[in-house]
Protein backbone atom coordinates (compact mmCIF):
# COMPACT_ATOMS: atom_id res chain seq x y z
CA UNK A 1 0.00 0.00 0.00
CA UNK A 2 1.29 3.19 -0.94
CA UNK A 3 2.15 5.41 1.76
CA UNK A 4 1.63 9.59 1.61
CA UNK A 5 5.65 10.00 1.43
CA UNK A 6 5.44 7.72 -1.83
CA UNK A 7 5.17 10.15 -4.36
CA UNK A 8 7.79 12.69 -2.79
CA UNK A 9 10.23 9.47 -2.77
CA UNK A 10 9.74 9.32 -6.38
CA UNK A 11 10.24 12.68 -7.31
CA UNK A 12 13.02 12.74 -5.81
CA UNK A 13 14.59 9.68 -7.14
CA UNK A 14 13.61 11.67 -10.54
CA UNK A 15 16.08 14.83 -9.78
CA UNK A 16 19.39 15.00 -10.45
CA UNK A 17 21.35 17.44 -8.14
CA UNK A 18 24.04 17.56 -10.86
CA UNK A 19 21.85 19.45 -13.10
CA UNK A 20 20.86 22.42 -10.89
CA UNK A 21 22.42 24.95 -11.46
CA UNK A 22 25.09 24.81 -8.66
CA UNK A 23 27.90 27.70 -8.69
CA UNK A 24 31.79 26.96 -7.98
CA UNK A 25 33.40 29.36 -6.35
CA UNK A 26 37.36 29.25 -5.83
CA UNK A 27 38.34 29.48 -2.37
CA UNK A 28 39.88 32.89 -1.87
CA UNK A 29 43.23 31.36 -0.11
CA UNK A 30 45.40 28.31 -1.11
CA UNK A 31 47.43 26.26 1.22
CA UNK A 32 51.21 27.45 -0.01
CA UNK A 33 52.84 24.61 -2.09
CA UNK A 34 56.37 23.49 -1.31
CA UNK A 35 58.76 21.77 -3.19
CA UNK A 36 61.16 21.09 -0.28
CA UNK A 37 60.25 19.69 3.05
CA UNK A 38 59.78 22.71 5.71
CA UNK A 39 60.71 22.56 8.98
CA UNK A 40 57.93 24.73 10.94
CA UNK A 41 59.59 26.03 14.51
CA UNK A 42 59.02 28.97 17.16
CA UNK A 43 60.84 32.38 16.03
CA UNK A 44 60.80 35.58 14.09
CA UNK A 45 62.79 35.71 10.88
CA UNK A 46 63.57 39.30 12.28
CA UNK A 47 65.72 38.67 14.97
CA UNK A 48 69.15 39.94 15.86
CA UNK A 49 70.43 36.87 17.80
CA UNK A 50 72.11 34.11 15.82
CA UNK A 51 70.23 31.50 16.82
CA UNK A 52 67.11 30.76 14.67
CA UNK A 53 64.72 29.71 17.91
CA UNK A 54 64.90 29.80 21.99
CA UNK A 55 62.87 26.60 22.34
CA UNK A 56 64.57 23.70 23.03
CA UNK A 57 63.04 20.81 21.23
CA UNK A 58 62.48 23.37 17.66
CA UNK A 59 66.23 23.76 17.96
CA UNK A 60 67.27 20.19 18.86
CA UNK A 61 65.48 18.59 16.22
CA UNK A 62 66.67 21.49 13.59
CA UNK A 63 69.89 20.43 14.84
CA UNK A 64 69.00 16.37 14.08
CA UNK A 65 67.98 17.34 10.54
CA UNK A 66 71.40 19.23 9.72
CA UNK A 67 73.23 16.29 11.64
CA UNK A 68 71.83 13.94 9.34
CA UNK A 69 72.07 16.33 6.03
CA UNK A 70 68.80 16.27 5.18
CA UNK A 71 67.62 19.14 3.25
CA UNK A 72 64.94 21.16 4.26
CA UNK A 73 63.98 25.16 4.79
CA UNK A 74 62.97 26.58 8.31
CA UNK A 75 59.42 28.07 8.79
CA UNK A 76 58.59 30.53 11.30
CA UNK A 77 55.86 30.16 13.00
CA UNK A 78 54.03 30.67 16.55
CA UNK A 79 50.84 28.91 16.25
CA UNK A 80 51.52 25.40 17.58
CA UNK A 81 48.42 24.31 16.51
CA UNK A 82 48.76 24.24 13.41
CA UNK A 83 51.18 20.73 14.09
CA UNK A 84 49.53 17.45 14.01
CA UNK A 85 50.02 17.11 17.58
CA UNK A 86 49.07 20.95 18.63
CA UNK A 87 53.26 21.47 19.24
CA UNK A 88 56.29 22.77 17.88
CA UNK A 89 58.43 21.77 15.67
CA UNK A 90 56.95 19.59 12.99
CA UNK A 91 58.49 18.91 9.29
CA UNK A 92 55.55 19.36 6.50
CA UNK A 93 56.93 17.23 3.37
CA UNK A 94 56.08 18.41 -0.46
CA UNK A 95 53.37 15.53 -0.45
CA UNK A 96 51.31 17.57 2.20
CA UNK A 97 52.42 15.07 5.24
CA UNK A 98 52.95 16.79 8.44
CA UNK A 99 55.77 14.88 10.77
CA UNK A 100 55.80 15.71 14.48
CA UNK A 101 58.70 16.06 16.22
CA UNK A 102 58.61 12.87 17.86
CA UNK A 103 58.95 11.12 14.52
CA UNK A 104 61.57 12.93 12.47
CA UNK A 105 63.91 10.39 13.36
CA UNK A 106 61.66 7.33 11.53
CA UNK A 107 61.20 9.46 8.85
CA UNK A 108 65.12 9.71 8.54
CA UNK A 109 65.67 6.49 8.77
CA UNK A 110 62.75 5.93 5.95
CA UNK A 111 64.19 8.34 3.67
CA UNK A 112 68.11 6.93 4.28
CA UNK A 113 69.10 9.82 6.10
CA UNK A 114 70.09 8.16 9.62
CA UNK A 115 72.59 9.88 11.96
CA UNK A 116 75.75 8.04 12.37
CA UNK A 117 75.85 5.40 14.70
CA UNK A 118 76.95 6.35 18.59
CA UNK A 119 79.90 5.25 20.11
CA UNK A 120 78.04 5.53 23.58
CA UNK A 121 76.46 2.87 25.08
CA UNK A 122 74.92 4.73 27.76
CA UNK A 123 73.45 7.59 25.40
CA UNK A 124 69.85 7.22 25.95
CA UNK A 125 71.10 7.48 29.86
CA UNK A 126 72.89 11.00 28.71
CA UNK A 127 69.89 12.22 27.31
CA UNK A 128 67.45 11.20 30.10
CA UNK A 129 69.40 12.75 32.41
CA UNK A 130 69.44 15.91 29.86
CA UNK A 131 65.99 16.34 29.47
CA UNK A 132 64.88 15.93 33.29
CA UNK A 133 67.79 18.56 34.75
CA UNK A 134 69.06 20.92 32.05
CA UNK A 135 66.10 21.56 29.28
CA UNK A 136 63.53 22.60 32.50
CA UNK A 137 66.29 25.02 33.77
CA UNK A 138 65.73 26.76 29.79
CA UNK A 139 62.19 26.51 30.14
CA UNK A 140 62.29 27.56 33.26
CA UNK A 141 63.92 31.04 31.99
CA UNK A 142 62.16 31.29 28.72
CA UNK A 143 58.42 30.91 30.24
CA UNK A 144 58.25 30.80 34.06
CA UNK A 145 61.00 32.97 35.30
CA UNK A 146 59.49 36.84 35.17
CA UNK A 147 63.04 38.63 33.39
CA UNK A 148 63.23 36.22 31.16
CA UNK A 149 59.49 35.51 29.84
CA UNK A 150 59.20 39.58 29.31
CA UNK A 151 62.44 39.70 27.18
CA UNK A 152 61.97 36.20 25.78
CA UNK A 153 58.84 34.52 25.76
CA UNK A 154 56.61 37.74 25.68
CA UNK A 155 58.75 40.11 23.99
CA UNK A 156 59.67 37.31 21.36
CA UNK A 157 57.05 35.42 20.46
CA UNK A 158 53.72 37.21 21.41
CA UNK A 159 54.77 40.52 20.62
CA UNK A 160 52.54 40.61 17.22
CA UNK A 161 49.18 40.06 19.23
CA UNK A 162 47.27 42.41 20.70
CA UNK A 163 48.13 43.68 24.28
CA UNK A 164 45.29 42.04 25.76
CA UNK A 165 45.72 38.42 23.85
CA UNK A 166 49.42 38.93 24.44
CA UNK A 167 48.35 38.73 28.37
CA UNK A 168 45.99 36.27 28.00
CA UNK A 169 48.34 34.00 25.97
CA UNK A 170 51.64 34.84 28.02
CA UNK A 171 50.08 33.94 30.89
CA UNK A 172 48.64 30.48 29.86
CA UNK A 173 51.75 29.45 28.45
CA UNK A 174 53.50 30.61 31.78
CA UNK A 175 51.39 28.75 33.84
CA UNK A 176 51.39 25.49 31.64
CA UNK A 177 55.32 25.90 31.22
CA UNK A 178 55.15 25.65 34.99
CA UNK A 179 52.56 23.06 35.69
CA UNK A 180 54.86 21.01 33.79
CA UNK A 181 57.41 21.77 35.66
CA UNK A 182 56.18 20.58 38.72
CA UNK A 183 54.35 17.33 36.97
CA UNK A 184 57.44 16.21 35.55
CA UNK A 185 59.90 16.72 38.35
CA UNK A 186 57.30 17.05 41.70
CA UNK A 187 60.91 16.85 43.29
CA UNK A 188 61.08 20.83 42.64
CA UNK A 189 57.61 21.29 44.70
CA UNK A 190 55.43 23.30 44.32
CA UNK A 191 56.97 26.60 44.56
CA UNK A 192 59.61 25.67 41.59
CA UNK A 193 62.15 26.87 43.43
CA UNK A 194 64.88 28.09 40.38
CA UNK A 195 67.73 27.34 42.32
CA UNK A 196 67.14 23.50 42.40
CA UNK A 197 66.69 23.52 39.36
CA UNK A 198 70.20 25.51 38.70
CA UNK A 199 71.48 23.14 41.37
CA UNK A 200 70.34 20.22 39.35
CA UNK A 201 71.66 21.44 36.22
CA UNK A 202 75.17 22.25 37.32
CA UNK A 203 75.66 18.40 38.44
CA UNK A 204 74.58 17.62 35.01
CA UNK A 205 76.91 19.52 33.21
CA UNK A 206 79.67 17.89 35.49
CA UNK A 207 78.70 14.63 34.27
CA UNK A 208 78.70 16.05 30.85
CA UNK A 209 82.24 17.82 30.92
CA UNK A 210 83.83 14.47 31.80
CA UNK A 211 82.26 12.43 29.75
CA UNK A 212 83.25 15.53 26.57
CA UNK A 213 86.64 15.23 28.07
CA UNK A 214 88.95 16.05 24.79
CA UNK A 215 86.42 14.72 22.46
CA UNK A 216 84.81 16.89 19.55
CA UNK A 217 81.47 14.97 19.98
CA UNK A 218 79.89 13.83 23.05
CA UNK A 219 78.90 10.60 21.84
CA UNK A 220 81.87 10.46 19.58
CA UNK A 221 80.15 11.61 16.39
CA UNK A 222 76.88 13.86 15.56
CA UNK A 223 74.20 12.20 17.85
CA UNK A 224 70.56 12.82 19.67
CA UNK A 225 72.84 13.55 22.76
CA UNK A 226 74.85 16.37 20.75
CA UNK A 227 72.01 18.20 19.12
CA UNK A 228 69.81 18.30 22.52
CA UNK A 229 73.38 19.27 24.78
CA UNK A 230 74.10 22.04 22.13
CA UNK A 231 70.11 23.48 22.26
CA UNK A 232 70.36 24.03 25.73
CA UNK A 233 73.67 25.21 25.70
CA UNK A 234 73.53 27.57 23.62
CA UNK A 235 70.44 29.08 24.59
CA UNK A 236 71.54 29.20 28.12
CA UNK A 237 74.58 31.29 26.42
CA UNK A 238 72.64 33.30 24.07
CA UNK A 239 69.54 34.24 25.73
CA UNK A 240 69.70 37.56 27.14
CA UNK A 241 68.82 36.82 30.60
CA UNK A 242 71.25 36.68 33.62
CA UNK A 243 71.53 33.18 35.25
CA UNK A 244 73.78 31.32 37.54
CA UNK A 245 74.04 28.93 34.59
CA UNK A 246 74.90 31.39 31.90
CA UNK A 247 77.73 33.08 34.62
CA UNK A 248 79.15 29.78 35.67
CA UNK A 249 79.19 28.77 31.77
CA UNK A 250 80.72 32.19 30.90
CA UNK A 251 83.02 33.83 33.77
CA UNK A 252 86.70 33.76 32.53
CA UNK A 253 87.86 31.11 34.82
CA UNK A 254 84.89 28.33 33.85
CA UNK A 255 85.92 25.45 33.91
CA UNK A 256 82.96 24.55 31.77
CA UNK A 257 84.83 26.14 29.32
CA UNK A 258 85.00 22.51 27.03
CA UNK A 259 81.43 22.87 26.95
CA UNK A 260 81.27 25.75 25.48
CA UNK A 261 83.66 25.50 23.01
CA UNK A 262 81.54 22.11 21.81
CA UNK A 263 78.89 24.14 21.79
CA UNK A 264 80.31 27.30 19.80
CA UNK A 265 81.84 24.75 17.27
CA UNK A 266 78.67 22.70 15.97
CA UNK A 267 76.80 26.24 15.96
CA UNK A 268 79.75 27.00 13.61
CA UNK A 269 79.80 23.95 11.65
CA UNK A 270 76.38 23.69 11.14
CA UNK A 271 74.68 27.11 11.59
Amino acid sequence: MATPEAPLREILKSISFTQLPLRHIEPFFEPTKYTTPQLFIYGSPSSKSSLPTFDTECLRTLTILKFANYGFDIQYTNEPKGSPNGKLPYLLLPNGQAIASNNVLKHLEQSGHTLPESELNSEIVYCTMVERNLVPVVEYIVWVDSVGFEKIGNGRYLSDYPPFVQYMLGWFKSTSAAHDLRVRQPEYGAALDGQVLYDNAIRVLDSLLILLADREYLAGGPSQLDACVFACLNILIEAPVESPIRNALLRTDSKYEPLVAFALRVAEKYF
